[in-house]
C-alpha cells in the first residue's frame, strides 16, 4: 500500500496550462475494503458568511483504483462519495478553475499560483482530523508564502482538514519577503507586486501596532505569523483572516505612495491581525469547529466584525501610527456612512448579522439593514467610551473574552459578551440601557455618539455643502443625474424612483411656493414632470468632527 510520508491522505497539485487557469488536483487515499468515502467541498469559507458554492468551479471529477475507473455518485451539489471495493490506494482527480483574485479566492497565471485551500480541497468526512500531506509541482525559482509547515521543496503538511483549509499559499517568482520580531514571535511580510512605499517605515509601523495588540491580550500562541500581500495594478481592497496568516489584496499598488492610501493598507492589516484573537480563536459556539457545508447563522456580527473594525483602528491610534486628527478623519467617514443610510430603522445589528447569508455583502434593497462592520464599529466605540468612564475598557473586556473563550476553545454566545461588558464596570446601568436601545433595538446611534464624543472633547456637528437637491430635497444623484438614493423622510420619496434620470430642475417651481421645486424625470423612456417640496430639516447632512479647545 502506498504511503506518503506515512500519511494516508495526500494532495498533489499541478499546473499543466497556467493560461487556462485550471489546476490539476489529485487526492490519494488509503482505504479499507467496503469503506465508503464522503468528499464534502466547502459551500463557504471562514471570514465571509456567504454561500460561494465552490463546486461550480470543479470539472473532470474521477475516482481510480489500480489505474481503473471507479463508480462514484453525488448526494448534493457539493458532496461526492464512493465505496472502496478492496483495501488499497485510491485516487480522486479533478480540475479547479483559479480565476478569482481577491483575499479569499484562487488565482493562476504565468507568474504565480495563489491558493485558498478552502475553495477546493475536500473534507473527507470519515477522516476530518487525519493529517494531510501536500505537494505542488512548482518551478525551482518560485518562492512560497504560507503558514503551513514545510517538508521540503514543494511539500507541506497539515494536521487535518481544518488546518489545511485555513492556510492559504502564494507561490511566485517575484515574491519579496521581510520580517520583524515582537516579544519572541516572528512576523513575516510577503509582497507580490510593486512596492511604492518605504518598507523600513512600514515594518516600524507594523511592529508598533503588533506590540500593542499582543500586550492587550497578554499572549499570542504562535511562533510565526504571515502577512501575505497581493499588490495589484488596479483598484482593489480585501483582507481575510486565518489562524496563522492573513491575505490582503490591495490596489492600485502605485497609489500606496500616498499616505492616505497607505493608511488603508495599514488599517486592514491591523484589522486582520486583531482577528488572530477575535474570530480565529475567540469564536461563537456555532463556529467551533467550522462547518463549511451549510449556512451557520450568527447573531454575533457586532463582536466578530464590529469590535474588530473598531479595535483595528484604535490600536493604530494607540501605537502612534494615527494622530488624533488622523483617527477622527476615519471616524468621521464611519459616522457619515451611518448618517447616509436609514437601515437602522428597519433592522438592528443582530438581525443584520443573521441575514449575512442573505444579503450581507451587497447593497441590497434600500435601507433594509445595517452594516455590521460600520455600525458595529460605532457601537463598539460607544461601549468603549462608556467603559472608560468607569475605569475599564473594551480592550479589557476582549482580554477576558480571550481568557474565557479564546484560549480555552470553548466558544461563546452573545450573552457572554454582554455579561462581560456589564461585569467590567461598577455602574452597568448605562451599558444595559445602551444595549437595549442600540443593539437589541433600532435607535438612532447619532444621539449617544454625540454625547459620548463630547465627553472626551470631540464635537460632532452636521452641515450642508451647497447641494440643495441632496440636503433640502433628499435626492442623491450621480454626475449624470441618475438617482441613486431618496431619503425616506423626503417628499420626493413618493415621487422619485431610484434610477430615474433627473434631467432638469428649474429652481423655484411655477407654483410660486418658495419651498417647492419643479423637476423633470426620465423613467423607463418616459418623461415626467412633478413638484417636490422641502422637508423641515437637512437630509443626508455632512458630518464634521473637531477637537474642542481646552
Amino acid at each position: 500500500m502506498l504511503k506518503i510520508n506515512q500519511i494516508a491522505m495526500h494532495y498533489h497539485i499541478a499546473r499543466q496550462s497556467p493560461a487556462s487557469q485550471f489546476i490539476q488536483v489529485q487526492l490519494t487515499l488509503d482505504c479499507r475494503a467496503g469503506e465508503t468515502i464522503h468528499l464534502q467541498l466547502a459551500a463557504w469559507r471562514p471570514g465571509r458568511y456567504e454561500l460561494a458554492n465552490y463546486a461550480q468551479k470543479i470539472r473532470s471529477f474521477k475516482v481510480h483504483h489500480k489505474e481503473l475507473p471507479l463508480k462514484w455518485q453525488k448526494k448534493s451539489k457539493d458532496l461526492w462519495y464512493f465505496s472502496a471495493q478492496e483495501t488499497g490506494t485510491y485516487q480522486v482527480t479533478y480540475e479547479y478553475y483559479c480565476n478569482q483574485m481577491d483575499a479569499g479566492g484562487c488565482w493562476l497565471d504565468d507568474i504565480q499560483l495563489y491558493l485558498n485551500f478552502s475553495n477546493f480541497i475536500f473534507d473527507v468526512k470519515e477522516r476530518s482530523n487525519e493529517a494531510i500531506s501536500l505537494s505542488i509541482a512548482l518551478p525551482e525559482n518560485y518562492q512560497v508564502a504560507t503558514a503551513l509547515p514545510n517538508k521540503g521543496h514543494g511539500r507541506w503538511e497539515a494536521s487535518g482538514y481544518q488546518h489545511l483549509m485555513d492556510s492559504p499559499l502564494l507561490a511566485a517568482v517575484e515574491l519579496q519577503h521581510f520580517d520583524y520580531q515582537v516579544a519572541g514571535h516572528q512576523f513575516h511580510l510577503w509582497f507580490h507586486g510593486e512596492i511604492h512605499f518605504d518598507i523600513a517605515q512600514l515594518i516600524k509601523d507594523f511592529k508598533a501596532f503588533t506590540k500593542k495588540q499582543i500586550e492587550a491580550f497578554g499572549a499570542l500562541p504562535a511562533e510565526h505569523y504571515h502577512f501575505i500581500f497581493q499588490l495589484l495594478p488596479y483598484k482593489h481592497y480585501h483582507g481575510v483572516e486565518h489562524a496563522y496568516s492573513t491575505v490582503i489584496t490591495y490596489g492600485p499598488a502605485s497609489a500606496l505612495a500616498q499616505k492616505s492610501e497607505l493608511d488603508e493598507l495599514v488599517g486592514v492589516s491591523s484589522h486582520e491581525l486583531y482577528h488572530f484573537w477575535n474570530v480565529c480563536r475567540i469564536r461563537p459556539k456555532e463556529l467551533i469547529p467550522y462547518d463549511l457545508s451549510n449556512e451557520v447563522y450568527l447573531d454575533t456580527g457586532l463582536v466578530l466584525e464590529g469590535v474588530t473594525t473598531y479595535m483595528g483602528d484604535h490600536f493604530l491610534l494607540e501605537s502612534g501610527y494615527f494622530s488624533l486628527e488622523d483617527y477622527l478623519k476615519i471616524l468621521q467617514k464611519q459616522i457619515q456612512k451611518e448618517v447616509d443610510h436609514q437601515g437602522w430603522e428597519n433592522q438592528n445589528i443582530l438581525e443584520s448579522s443573521f441575514d449575512l447569508w442573505l444579503d450581507g455583502y451587497k447593497p441590497g434593497i434600500p435601507d433594509k439593514k445595517v452594516n455590521i462592520y460600520n455600525r458595529g464599529a460605532l457601537i463598539a466605540l460607544c461601549l468603549d467610551l462608556m467603559l472608560k468612564s468607569g475605569e475599564s475598557s473594551l480592550s479589557q473586556v476582549m482580554k477576558k473574552m480571550w481568557e474565557s473563550f479564546g484560549s480555552t476553545g470553548q466558544g461563546y454566545v452573545l450573552d457572554d459578551f454582554y455579561s462581560m461588558l456589564c461585569q467590567s464596570t461598577e455602574n452597568s446601568q448605562p451599558i444595559k440601557a445602551f444595549w437595549e436601545d442600540y443593539v437589541l433595538g433600532k435607535g438612532e446611534l447619532i444621539l449617544p455618539l454625540t454625547k459620548l464624543l463630547a465627553n472626551i472633547g470631540v464635537r460632532l456637528t452636521f452641515h450642508d455643502e451647497g447641494d440643495t437637491i441632496l440636503h433640502a430635497y433628499g435626492i442623491r444623484k450621480d454626475e449624470n443625474g441618475k438617482v441613486l438614493q431618496v431619503h425616506p423622510e423626503a417628499d420626493a420619496y413618493s415621487k422619485v424612483m431610484i434610477n430615474d434620470l433627473l434631467s432638469y430642475d428649474s429652481g423655484m417651481s411655477k407654483s410660486d411656493k418658495a419651498d417647492a421645486l419643479e423637476i423633470v424625470l426620465e423613467r423607463q423612456g418616459r418623461k415626467l414632470e412633478t413638484i417636490i417640496y422641502k422637508g423641515n430639516k437637512s437630509l443626508y447632512p455632512k458630518v464634521k468632527l473637531e477637537i474642542l479647545q481646552k
